[in-house]
């Protein structure tokens, strides 16, 4: 099963992917698989992402001005199989995002079909909690996306398995050091999509299911994930977002009892 298919994409999508455990794989993972079929499509981000190695599978242009980057969109959507774009190359090596009102501004009037957006950093941990003012959410986002690595689940809660492990301390009442349960997963996502814009569908990715005992585990977490109430999770995806294919299986809601 392809990401399309496990997404349910529509025509038109700004997606957004919160979280921790490979949302910049995801990410170019979404724009390989959706190049080969579709076009004008646009990836960003609202923080910061390492700047990818070159690919003829896509272009990349850095402006910090929203007019240069909209004018060379608009030249480009056709040219390439997809587009990635920011605002300017950093000294770490990572890139700048852009403001979430340059989604909205592109998505709207420069032909754009599918915008992905990385919405907030996680140094490469398999959990995070948010800090103030994260996730960097587009208003006009369709999709949200919140990601976890299945590999954090029995590891302590520490900032070398939990990204900002003191904020999610405090968030969750709990000492540094207990052990990440299901319990705690499902409140620190919680609090990453609390903010969710009123119109996104929310789907789940649980990574790295490829991981010895991993994918029990994830079925586990993800009946859990999906009874947690508001916002309404629709489904699960149970994945390894750096295999093709991503997908390995789709958790829904039981059937509700007559």
């Amino acid at each position: 099963m392809t990401l399309e298919e496990a997404f349910s994409l529509k025509d038109r999508e700004v997606i957004s992917l919160v979280g921790a455990g490979g949302k910049t794989t995801l990410m170019f993972a979404l724009g390989n698989e959706l190049s080969s079929r579709r076009k004008r499509i646009l990836l960003t981000t609202t923080t910061k992402i390492w700047e990818p190695d070159p690919s003829p599978s896509f272009a990349l242009f850095l402006s910090d001005q929203f007019a240069g980057i909209k004018e060379w969109v608009d030249k480009s959507l056709a040219r390439y199989p997809y587009l990635v774009i920011g605002q300017k190359k950093l000294d770490n090596g990572k890139l700048q995002g852009i403001d979430p009102q340059w989604v909205e501004g592109l998505y709207s009037q420069a032909n754009v079909s599918i915008m992905i957006v990385e919405a907030d950093g996680a140094a490469g941990r398999s959990l995070k909690a948010p800090r103030e003012g994260e996730p960097v959410l587009p208003a006009n986002t369709t999709l949200l996306i919140p990601m976890m690595g299945i590999d954090v689940l029995g590891s302590p809660l520490d900032e070398e398995h939990v990204f900002r492990s003191e904020i999610a301390a405090r968030i969750l009442n709990m000492e540094m050091g207990s052990t990440v349960t299901e319990e705690v997963i499902v409140r620190l996502l919680k609090e990453l999509i609390k903010d969710c814009p009123a119109k996104a569908r929310v789907i789940p990715l649980i990574n790295k299911v490829d991981l010895p005992g991993g994918l029990e585990k994830a079925r586990s977490l993800a009946r859990v994930l999906l009874g947690m109430g508001r916002p309404k999770i629709e489904r699960v995806i149970l994945g390894q977002a750096q295999q093709i294919p991503a997908v390995k299986e789709i958790c829904f809601p039981l059937p509700s009892s007559p």
